[in-house]
């Protein structure tokens, strides 16, 4: 399923694209617990949205394909037990002032008994939680080092 979302943030692109790189803002995000990066850079983390049901925590690996000023590429795979999601997130950073505007495209594809959710409940909570989760990376970008 294909999701999508924009929102603005006071971080300059420079800094939303630096962001994929840097840990210590990262283990600041919300939704993620148990922080780690791999050697290759592979964010490492329990990924735990709120949900309607509550909050759910999933494993997550988080690979950054390409990570530029004007954007980046995201591969992510999180799973529960028998349930699994796997997403590509193409980010595009377009400069708004000081600040910036971020555009995000999701493909989305889960696998198990979770696939069997209704495409509406899926789609809403997906995108909420992809939503959320950027807006609070980006403000952490945003602020003073």
């Amino acid at each position: 399923m294909r999701l999508t979302g924009e929102f603005t943030t006071p971080a300059p692109p420079v800094a939303l694209a630096a962001l994929g790189h840097d840990r210590q803002a990262l283990q600041a995000v919300p939704a993620f617990h148990a922080l780690s990066v791999d050697e290759d850079g592979t964010v490492v983390t329990v990924f735990t949205p709120t949900t309607p049901l509550g909050r759910l925590p999933l494993s997550t690996r988080i690979q950054t394909r390409e990570a530029s000023a004007q954007g980046a590429v995201l591969r992510v795979t999180a799973w529960r037990a028998q349930h699994a999601v796997d997403a590509t997130i193409e980010l595009r950073f377009v400069a708004d002032g000081p600040g910036s505007r971020v555009l995000w495209e999701a493909e989305l594809t889960v696998r198990g008994p979770a696939a069997s959710v209704g495409q509406r409940v899926a789609r809403e909570v997906a995108t909420r939680a992809i939503g959320q989760t950027l807006q609070s990376a980006a403000a952490l970008a945003a602020q003073p080092a």
